[in-house]
């Protein structure tokens, strides 16, 4: 079974066309999406949001926006997932590895999951699902998760993360809450389908590769330099030195958050 890459996005920025070629060097690549990138179609398969859109008006109605951040942005984080597991569902998939249309696939995806699939979902840094395996199960449950809270503003779930925004809006912080937040909340809820023995990261080393939480960040021990892990390319494929184990690191996906997209089209050409 070959696990297919899924990116989903609206719209269409250059940086998409250099992850979707990218990623499609090793990988079957399905962008789910409202504009068909101007590309080779053999690079992917398009398949209209459209057709995607079981539930995401009926969250609309339940959603309370709880973030300094736009509305339409924060909702359609959320509706992604949604999207997912409405396309997995048609299309009787049993996982796929998601990742965001600012990440670089450098990997055999399918030959990967042997490392993580004893989990029904994988994330980095605990809350983020940037570069992900996700099972219909998992998403199904996740899903699940995300609309329960938003339906019954008295639970304690959705008190919780109501109080976390308030707080920060007493302290003059931005921000606020995120489908990061419930992905936080789902690997930690065993009750809703989660829990630490379902949920996996994917920031651990295993037989000395890895995959990127942020390319700006300097996290794990890993060499630094202007703004972002110095990497290097080797043979198409990016590594960085990492200083606690003394040696370099294979980074299977890299994610160039903010901007970062910059290095994208550099990156994609040193690949070449």
């Amino acid at each position: 079974m070959m696990i297919p890459v899924v990116f989903i996005h609206k719209g269409y920025q250059d940086y998409l066309g250099y992850t979707l070629q990218q990623s499609n060097k090793n990988n079957e690549v399905i962008l789910i999406g409202d504009t068909n990138p101007p590309l080779n179609s053999q690079t992917f398969k398009f398949e209209p949001i459209s057709n995607n859109l079981n539930e995401c008006d009926e969250f609309r109605k339940h959603y309370q926006h709880l973030n300094t951040t736009p509305f339409e942005y924060e909702i359609f984080c959320y509706q992604r997932w949604f999207i997912l597991k409405n396309y997995m569902e048609n299309n009787n998939l049993d996982v796929v590895f998601y990742a965001d249309s600012d990440v670089m696939v450098f990997t055999d995806i399918t030959n990967e999951w042997g490392k993580f699939n004893q989990y029904d979902m994988t994330l980095l840094h605990r809350t983020a699902a940037i570069a992900s395996f996700i099972t219909l199960e998992g998403v199904q449950n996740l899903c699940k998760l995300i609309m329960e809270t938003y339906k019954d503003k008295n639970s304690y779930n959705y008190k919780k993360i109501a109080s976390h925004y308030h707080v920060r809006r007493e302290c003059g912080l931005p921000g606020g809450v995120c489908d990061m937040t419930l992905l936080e909340f789902f690997h930690y809820c065993s009750d809703c389908g989660g829990g630490p023995g379902k949920i996996g990261e994917m920031m651990q080393i295993i037989n000395d590769s890895t995959y990127d939480h942020n390319i700006n960040v300097p996290d794990q021990g890993f060499d630094f330099k202007n703004g972002h892990k110095n990497y290097i390319i080797k043979n198409g494929v990016p590594y960085v030195y990492n200083h606690r184990l003394k040696k370099e690191i294979k980074f299977n996906s890299l994610h160039f958050q903010g901007s970062a997209k910059n290095l994208i089209k550099e990156v994609y050409g040193q690949c070449k």
